[in-house]
């Protein structure tokens, strides 16, 4: 059995392959997957963390800010089913974690509560090879919460780590959630996120995707309520003959809503990597403001690249711009750093360290970002 995951919203040529995503054999991963425990550090009064099953999830899930499919999307009709709520690996890939029954980790924040200190959730994969965890963070009204999740192994362990991550956040909250991913070399990883946003919600996102050797990343944030935030800073580092495909769509349905995706990653020896971006400015979002930009920094010549922005628009008064940059350090760059004593190797890990530190910067816990750059001390 295969898993079709991170779809293009809408379809386009197909020779490069970029439509969408496909995880192999997922019903190895089916016999062998399981629950894994996590821990939370920073619980304050109002945030309350607790296991709950399916039908209550669901319940949760259905009070959100509601995701109303269209019948057309963009002039045609969707090539998929559109799910309950929507995630960028898409409906496959959010059976399959169904499909395993497991409880869903539910993490609230009550309205109007503003706790200062950030909550660490970790997920520890030390003792598991092949693991899934499933969470629900619901921000109440005028609330706000920073969050950060951080997926860890042994250097040289192997196996699959999933995770399925669905955000609600109410009326005027505001969640600044980091995703920090230091696995081993040897991991199939899979990250999934859903954001349903209301009235002046504000979803600030940020991820690192830094271990592992085949990554599917999909992100899709329903920007429903007027006045709506998306911000998301992504970074990935992928080596060896290791892949990463990745998915961020932002469907922007309320007026005046904003969106803000930007993308930095870097490719050594024979890595490949596909990314998607789209902004989806849907009937309703007029007044509405969407960015996407990419940067990559390919360190060999065996690295391929593929990319893929894209903006659709069913409204006349929007603004959407996007942009992709490729490239390889060039000589000039080098004999800069030559004559400053810096040889290719060191000017190599200083320019990793600048791309991925435009999103290590943004986490605001300073044991993660000493936990980041140790991981990067041992890779690089």
């Amino acid at each position: 059995m295969n898993i079709t995951v991170n779809r293009l919203p809408d379809l386009t040529w197909n020779r490069l392959g970029m439509n969408y995503g496909v995880i192999r054999d997922a019903d190895n991963l089916l016999r062998q997957a399981a629950g894994i425990d996590t821990t939370q550090e920073g619980l304050e009064a109002g945030v309350s963390y607790r296991r709950i099953g399916r039908e209550e999830a669901q319940r949760i899930l259905d009070a959100a800010p509601a995701q109303v499919p269209e019948k057309i999307v963009a002039g045609k009709l969707p090539i998929y089913h559109a799910q309950r709520f929507a995630t960028g690996l898409g409906g496959d890939y959010d059976a399959f974690v169904a499909g395993l029954g497991l409880d869903t980790e539910l993490l609230e924040v009550a309205a109007g509560e503003r706790p200062e200190a950030p909550v660490l959730w970790h997920v520890d994969f030390y003792d598991s090879s092949c693991a899934v965890t499933q969470q629900i963070i619901h921000v109440g009204k005028n609330a706000s919460l920073t969050l950060i999740m951080d997926y860890s192994s042994a250097p040289e362990a192997c196996g699959f780590a999933g995770i399925s991550t669905k955000v609600i956040l109410e009326d005027g909250a505001r969640l600044h959630l980091s995703k920090v991913q230091m696995l081993g070399r040897g991991y199939l990883h899979t990250d999934d996120l859903g954001a349903s946003l209301g009235a002046g919600a504000d979803l600030i996102f940020n991820q690192l995707e830094l271990g592992g050797e085949d990554v599917y990343v999909g992100a899709q944030v329903e920007q429903i309520g007027d006045k709506s935030r998306f911000t998301s800073r992504l970074a990935y580092l992928t080596r060896k003959k290791g892949s990463i495909d990745i998915t961020y769509n932002a469907v922007q349905r309320g007026r005046k809503t904003e969106s803000d995706m930007s993308f930095d990653g870097v490719l050594y020896d024979s890595a490949k990597k596909i990314w998607r971006g789209t902004i989806d400015f849907r009937n309703g979002s007029a007044g509405s403001v969407g960015h996407e930009n990419e940067n990559v920094l390919m360190l060999s010549e065996d690295a391929e690249n593929k990319s893929m922005p894209l903006i659709l628009c069913e409204e006349e008064d929007v603004e959407g711009q996007h942009g992709s940059s490729i490239g390889r350090l060039a000589d000039d760059i080098l004999f800069y750093f030559g004559t400053r004593g810096i040889d290719e190797r060191a000017a190599e890990e200083m320019m990793v360290d600048a791309r991925i530190g435009t999103v290590t910067r943004e986490i605001p816990d300073a044991g993660v970002r000493e936990r980041i750059g140790s991981f990067l001390q041992r890779t690089v």
